[in-house]
């Protein structure tokens, strides 16, 4: 695929591949108005007149039905002392994010394949890090196996510490009923190598959402 060239703040910049320009498109960190060109072209155009970037038009906000005539309108006074907040449902998706595919570039997918599996072999998540910093397809799989590892680092230490307390009181089965949460991890790690392998960026469950990798 033709590497793509864009105008930022007066300067050419580039190039860059597809994948990498429709990232900084869905991201906001270009408008979509940006002035795109690639060999074949004849003139620099805004991408969202290039067929290859697509954008969708913002939700149009919902229309408020006016109170009937004579209804008073809804109070939203509280009781002296009542907490609303005390009953609301903690939504969990508010803390750990919502985790989102990424449309991949096939290129990109086939020729970091390897270094996406290797994201989730423990340690080895630096690999692609270092070897395919460039590439959002090994990006999106080494964050993956980066939140994976520290939350596998985390949950050992809580559980080292667990099953010595739970030894000193006479309760150390239970530690080992928790180390079975350990399987979990593995299917997570298999579920990434299998998505990678296939050339897909999909979020893993429960831990697809959090970012640490920008």
């Amino acid at each position: 695929m033709s590497d793509w060239y864009y105008a930022a703040d007066n300067e050419q910049k580039g190039p860059i591949n597809e994948s990498e320009l429709k990232a900084h498109f869905a991201t906001n960190q270009l408008s979509a108005e940006t002035l795109v060109w690639k060999e074949g072209m004849d003139n620099w155009t805004p991408a969202n007149q290039v067929p290859a970037f697509t954008f969708r038009p913002p939700p149009t906000p919902a229309k408020v039905q006016p109170p009937a005539s004579g209804a008073a309108p809804a109070s939203s006074a509280t009781v002296p002392g009542s907490n609303p907040a005390s009953v609301t449902p903690v939504d969990v998706s508010s803390v750990l994010g919502k985790g989102e595919a990424l449309e991949v570039d096939a290129e990109d997918a086939e020729k970091n394949k390897v270094f996406g599996i290797l994201a989730y072999l423990g340690i080895l998540f630096l690999v692609p890090l270092l070897a395919a910093k460039d590439s959002p397809f090994a990006k999106y799989h080494a964050n993956q196996g980066l939140v994976l590892f520290v939350v596998w680092i985390a949950f050992a230490i809580v559980l080292g510490i667990l099953n010595v307390v739970l030894w000193a009181v006479g309760l150390g089965f239970i530690g080992s009923i928790l180390s079975l949460v350990y399987l979990g991890f593995l299917v997570l790690a298999v579920m990434g190598i299998i998505n990678a392998a296939g050339g897909k960026c999909v979020p893993l469950p429960i831990i697809g959402g959090i970012k640490l990798i920008k």
